[in-house]
């Protein structure tokens, strides 16, 4: 499977009427606003701005689906837990989020969760982790930016994730590096077989 072989799809609200959804496989990406969810998606696909990228958090404000080989879907979900959003729309981010997870639960094959190496696990990750869990989701935690980081910052970075995580694997990637991109398309790949 390649990647590199894909094209966007669709974006979903929770108003769209006629929403319809196949059954193809699926993997999710989720994280706070500002996690660089769209520009590591950019790097998987091997694409500069297929998924839009901005530099301003909470701009994506839909479930972005892009289509691999025709065979899968990558979807992009809104960041959660932007302070700065007023607070219904940020009330109805957070539902078109649990929503979709749970409308697609039976699809979903991977939950590629994004956490800032640099911040650590906050309130909302860990709410969001066991929100996942509860819906009996695989889950893939994710460790953005390490580029900023030191060796030295990243273990240490991993360690406090892997503790915050139950002790589940993580990887540390940097879109802008393409550290851990391949390792990364690996454990994808591995979901969708």
């Amino acid at each position: 499977m390649k990647f590199s072989d894909v094209k966007f799809y669709k974006s979903v609200w929770l108003w769209t009427k006629e929403v319809y959804f196949d059954l193809k496989p699926e993997v999710i990406f989720v994280g706070r606003s500002n996690m660089w969810k769209s520009s590591l998606m950019n790097a998987i696909f091997e694409k500069k701005d297929l998924v839009k990228t901005s530099s301003t958090p909470g701009k994506t404000r839909l479930a972005n689906l892009f289509i691999v080989a025709n065979k899968y879907y990558l979807t992009d979900l809104p960041g959660y837990g932007f302070a700065k959003l007023w607070k219904n729309f940020k009330e109805e981010l957070d539902w078109l989020i649990s929503w979709y997870l749970d409308e697609r639960k039976s699809s979903i094959k991977n939950v590629i969760m994004l956490i800032d190496s640099k911040l650590w696990a906050q309130e909302s990750d860990i709410d969001m982790y066991k929100y996942i869990l509860s819906l009996e989701l695989p889950i893939t935690i994710v460790l953005s930016k390490v580029d900023k980081l030191s060796n030295n910052e990243i273990s240490k970075s991993i360690a406090h994730a892997k503790e915050s995580f139950f002790w589940q694997d993580v990887i540390a990637v940097s879109s802008s590096k393409k550290i851990g991109i391949t390792e990364l398309c690996k454990v994808i790949k591995k979901s969708l077989s």
